[in-house]
């Protein structure tokens, strides 16, 4: 139920972003807050079990981040390539590539029968790592098309990603008790805001996405599909049974695009958060399907 409400307010996010856009255009100081709000959000949902399960199995989620920082950013920065993608269209795709796991997969990896302790724990570390990986890949992989400003984007995502989610860890840890109440409400609230992150980014480049719509979707439906299937394709060949290589597919293919998103808006240009826009959509999309899918293995 909850990945069908998801994808409604994906979609009619997006279309409102780009049918109504002189509404959402104004809305794009409002990027940055939403993210922390996604960030804090996951933070308040870990617990001290989630670290537990990770110092139980270092191995594998360490794997994990590995595939996450290294199949992403370079499938993405070849398929641009390959496609002649422009500088600012390039390091977009770079950049969502170079992105740690998105929360999203922890949903999909529930859908799918996965297994969900190892999603969190892949998610986790991802993000914790990002404030060094994902402005490393991007300097390295884009640095040559456009100047990349890497200590201001590792403080960037520290800012809007580590901090909020010990900040989240820390709400959790003084009020847990009061927490119930809301915390299945969680799920939805980031669904909204990375919804309104999507939309606003739609209405910025509407204009350039009615000239450059069907080669940005091939490229990010081939990266993301390869993000699903090498995930797969690894985690067997690690030795991971079918649940844990689903759920390190599902990891792998899925990232923080409401990240990238932030830090190509901050250092780059509107045109290079497009590809984080439609990525949102697109992992979201095929996640579903994937996730069906999974459920039969």
């Amino acid at each position: 139920m909850q990945s069908v409400v998801f994808l409604i307010v994906l979609f009619s996010f997006s279309l409102a972003g780009f049918f109504f856009d002189e509404l959402f255009r104004p809305l794009k100081p409002l990027i940055v807050p939403l993210l922390i709000v996604i960030m804090l959000s996951m933070g308040i949902t870990l617990t001290p079990e989630d670290f537990k399960r990770i110092f139980k199995r270092p191995q594998i989620i360490l794997y994990g981040a590995l595939l996450q920082f290294s199949v992403m950013p370079l499938t993405g920065f070849l398929l641009a390539k390959l496609l002649r993608l422009s500088p600012e269209l390039v390091v977009g795709v770079v950049l969502v590539g170079s992105a740690p796991g998105g929360t999203a997969s922890n949903l999909m990896t529930y859908i799918s029968g996965g297994e969900l302790s190892y999603s969190i724990s892949m998610t986790t570390v991802s993000t914790l790592l990002s404030p060094i990986f994902t402005p490393l890949w991007t300097w390295l992989l884009a640095g040559k098309l456009v100047p990349v400003p890497f200590l201001d984007m590792a403080i960037t995502t520290l800012k809007v990603v580590v901090f909020p989610v010990l900040g989240g860890m820390l709400i959790r840890g003084f009020v847990k008790e009061k927490l119930v109440k809301i915390e299945s409400l969680l799920p939805y609230l980031s669904i909204t805001a990375i919804s309104l992150i999507i939309a606003v980014i739609f209405a910025l480049n509407k204009e350039k996405l009615q000239a450059v719509s069907l080669l940005i979707l091939s490229v990010v439906i081939l990266h993301n599909l390869t993000g699903f299937v090498l995930g797969f394709l690894f985690g067997k060949l690690a030795g991971l049974d079918n649940k844990l290589a689903k759920t390190l597919s599902i990891e792998v293919g899925m990232q923080n695009s409401g990240l990238s998103t932030v830090l190509a808006l901050k250092f780059f240009s509107q045109l290079s958060a497009l590809p984080s826009a439609v990525f949102s959509l697109s992992q979201n999309i095929l996640g579903v399907l994937l996730s069906v899918l999974f459920r039969r293995i």
